[in-house]
């Protein structure tokens, strides 16, 4: 079999390729597909042909009532769907310069980040380019990371979940993360004088990130560690907004970040308890994709932020001179 080159992929490849094949792998049928193309199923299986022939290998398996893809099926849509994701932005980007704007900043974030240290960055940041359009989404790291790879994001402020990712992405640190036992200022245990153990603490009510989250992570491996299972009264979400809710209107406790305290804590409605889980979670940083030009926009954020977490971090220790008493 003669090997591929990119310059005859080039010439030979067409956008309407790219089209079948993510349409195809996320519907799992042909028939659908070919309607969100506006083709025939004849036309489509077609040019789904035309690409396996290309290629030299089946790039879907066709089951009873599905198409399954390959495994190098996943790795052409893959990039097929980075390669949409990029043409996509080339679009958007233009029609944004034609209408007067200065272009568009995709920004992905872990909440610990979000509270403090980006929107204090991003301030600045439009300071200087007030008709830059940011947008901001907040989420777990390993759906962030997703994200970025696909090129759905130009930046993620997150951390990364597995030891291969530095293959795909390079990572610069900002802050490392204390996690600490947060509760409503009239809980039970907040009006104790001493905290009781982790094999305690476990019977209340918890309000969780998922288990897919490093935070989440750290938490299981403090229980572990102690031989404690896992709480079975648990509502999992990412919002801390939502977490700070549930914790005013019930007796649960929460797991969070030093960076999402300040605020909730200064407003005299919840306490820490004298508790810290587990170690530090690994330093969270910006995330951006290896190999990639970042936009100048972009390269002036990521300044911003490490002023901003060198300020962070200089206030924390501050704070932490004047312990409060719970």
């Amino acid at each position: 079999m003669d090997k591929l080159s990119s310059l005859h992929l080039c010439n030979w490849l067409r956008f309407k390729h790219l089209l079948l094949l993510t349409h195809l792998a996320e519907s799992r049928n042909m028939h659908v597909a070919a309607r969100a193309m506006h083709l025939s199923q004849p036309a489509a299986s077609k040019m789904l042909r035309d690409l396996e022939d290309y290629f030299g290998f089946a790039l879907f398996e066709r089951l009873p009532r599905a198409m399954q893809p390959t495994e190098l099926g996943e790795q052409v849509v893959r990039h097929a769907r980075i390669l949409l994701n990029d043409t996509e932005r080339l679009v958007d980007d233009i029609n944004d310069l034609r209408e007067g704007g200065y272009g568009h900043l995709l920004v992905g974030a872990i909440a610990a980040a979000a509270p403090e240290i980006l929107p204090a960055a991003i301030a600045r940041l439009k300071q200087r380019r007030p008709r830059l359009a940011v947008s901001l989404q907040e989420q777990t790291s390993d759906r962030l990371l997703l994200d970025l790879e696909y090129k759905r994001l130009d930046l993620v402020i997150g951390r990364l979940t597995h030891v291969s990712q530095h293959n795909l992405f390079d990572f610069e640190p900002l802050l490392d993360e204390p996690l600490r036992v947060v509760v409503r200022r009239d809980h039970p245990l907040a009006l104790g004088e001493t905290v009781p153990g982790l094999a305690e603490l476990s019977r209340w009510p918890w309000v969780l990130h998922p288990l897919s989250s490093p935070m989440r992570g750290v938490f299981e491996a403090a229980l572990a560690e102690e031989s404690v299972s896992t709480p079975t009264n648990v509502v999992e979400t990412t919002s801390i907004q939502a977490t700070l809710q549930l914790l005013q209107t019930s007796d649960s406790l929460a797991v969070l970040p030093r960076s999402v305290l300040r605020r909730p804590l200064e407003g005299g409605q919840f306490v820490i308890l004298d508790r810290v889980i587990g170690k530090p979670l690994d330093y969270y940083g910006i995330v951006s994709r290896r190999g990639d030009t970042l936009a100048p926009a972009a390269r002036e954020l990521i300044g911003y932020l490490h002023e901003e977490a060198r300020r962070d971090c200089l206030a924390w220790r501050n704070e932490s001179t004047r312990e409060v008493v719970l």
